[in-house]
């Protein structure tokens, strides 16, 4: 467990332990000048150093509102996105957008991949609404100027059905994503990056629907193209494997689920050091292993320590770091240590509602675990009351499923015990 919690400080050209020599951007480490020049031609297209100074310098050759300063600044959005720098990406492709609008006119290729790359970055942060809206219009856009079976458009129904599927929306996300998957292998052929980013996707929504088979299958085929055109250590191949690591969890297949999860936490740390999303996702997901096999205080210590992680990146008020409180209050009333459960899981209410508004899915399935909570603390009057707001909620947002039923059913026992 101790290398699991510990930051590692692994190469990120030979992945060896304990390395100390970092590069200017402070992102990654090395265990040697040899493999800090090794890893140069890679590290160079992510490394924020670098990408600012190139902003810098078109800014200088070409004056602030030139194409070129609006290309550097999409080439350094992507990889502050990547890099889990979400705000400065979001900069980035709001001021490309304004500078090609200003030079083509809003109706222009360049203003609609701005608009995708945008929706991104608002994705990744937890503003489904702005990346719904803004996607929308740079699909749009792409769909006027580029044709319907264009790779922009492709790209735009991925992002959509990304953002549909974090709204629960998943059937249409599914729609969105195997649409974007037909026009991708007609533009790339079959074995495209591209391909394996959709078919991520889709694994995604396959499980989420209770399809496991299927989404195991499809995520295993996009860690295939993964390893084709990648090798083993890249990005893309330790999505698929955490990927093919929830859905062996959700099968039961708890030691093949933690070994996949490890192996993607590896290239996490060697790729973006500690303080990523990603690192702080995965620690996440081993611990949902360790709790369900009962290992509650190892458990904990992964939660705490992805909590650490996504409120350094996410900061305190991001729907991120409530999913990590929720988590610690399941382990903690796993052992029968109700009163701090219930603690831990107002405040994970608070952070969604601060985040998410009051009336929305998260929140009401969060006043149904304070209702159980309370209950098995003794506290009835506090559960029935968390209870009716759960039904509240749910009822309002036209929801039914598991949770709202068995809040509904909680109500009625709980106010026949009053």
């Amino acid at each position: 467990m101790a290398d699991l919690v510990e930051n590692p400080k692994l190469c990120a050209m030979c992945g060896a332990p304990d390395s100390s020599a970092k590069c200017p951007c402070k992102q990654v480490q090395y265990c040697s000048k040899e493999c800090q020049v090794a890893d140069w031609p890679s590290h160079k297209l992510q490394c924020r150093a670098r990408l600012d100074k190139k902003v810098n310098k078109a800014k200088k050759q070409h004056g602030r509102e030139d194409e070129a300063v609006a290309d550097a600044r999409m080439i350094a959005g992507h990889a502050h996105g990547q890099e889990g720098r979400y705000l400065e990406a979001v900069r980035c492709c709001v001021e490309a957008r304004r500078i090609y609008a200003a030079i083509h006119g809003d109706d222009h290729p360049q203003v609609g991949r701005a608009c995708e790359q945008l929706g991104q970055a608002y994705h990744r942060m937890g503003r489904y609404e702005e990346a719904a809206a803004v996607v929308e219009e740079g699909l749009g856009i792409l769909r006027r100027t580029k044709g319907e079976r264009s790779d922009g458009v492709a790209h735009c129904l991925l992002m959509m059905g990304r953002v549909l599927s974090d709204q629960g929306r998943n059937k249409e996300a599914l729609e969105m994503l195997e649409e974007a998957h037909i026009i991708m292998k007609e533009v790339y052929g079959p074995d495209h990056e591209s391909l394996a980013d959709v078919l991520t996707d889709m694994g995604t929504a396959y499980r989420l629907l209770g399809q496991l088979g299927k989404a195991l299958e499809t995520q295993q085929e996009a860690l295939r193209i993964y390893r084709l055109v990648h090798g083993d250590g890249s990005e893309g191949v330790a999505i698929s494997l955490g990927n093919i690591g929830i859905s062996f969890f959700q099968l039961g297949r708890h030691a093949e689920a933690r070994a996949k999860h490890e192996e993607a936490l590896g290239i996490y740390r060697r790729l973006h050091g500690e303080k990523h999303p990603n690192v702080a996702g995965t620690l996440n997901s081993i611990g949902g292993i360790l709790e369900k096999q009962g290992e509650y205080d190892e458990a904990l210590k992964l939660y705490r320590k992805a909590l650490k992680i996504r409120r350094h990146v996410f900061g305190e008020d991001h729907q991120e770091a409530a999913n990590t409180l929720r988590n610690i209050g399941g382990a903690l009333g796993d052992q029968g240590k109700h009163d701090e459960a219930v603690e831990m899981y107002e405040e994970a209410l608070g952070v969604y509602t601060r985040a998410l508004g009051v009336d929305n899915q998260r929140n009401a399935g969060m006043h149904y675990s304070i209702a159980r909570a309370k209950f098995m603390s003794g506290d009835v009057a506090g559960a029935l009351e968390s209870a009716r707001e759960s039904v509240r909620i749910y009822g309002k947002l036209g929801i039914t499923n598991k949770t709202s039923q068995y809040a509904g059913g909680m109500v009625m026992r709980l106010e026949g015990i009053e």
